[in-house]
């Protein structure tokens, strides 16, 4: 699942960050990059990707809990 079209990032990337450095996502943004160019994939309604940001952290956390 694509959560940043700009830099190529996917759902696992952001799940295996998450496990590692928990749901900060300025320390999660440095981790994949998602986030750090266009920036869209920061807004819930971002249309550029499958799975934005701060949602894919979210499911990332139900899915380790």
């Amino acid at each position: 699942m694509l959560v940043c079209d700009c830099n190529e990032v996917y759902y696992d990337a952001i799940k295996e960050a998450v496990k590692k450095y928990g749901s900060d996502i300025e320390t999660i943004k440095d981790a994949t990059d998602a986030g750090t160019t266009c920036q869209c994939c920061l807004e819930e309604d971002c249309e550029k990707v499958e799975l934005p940001l701060p949602l894919a952290i979210e499911r990332a956390l139900a899915e380790l809990d």
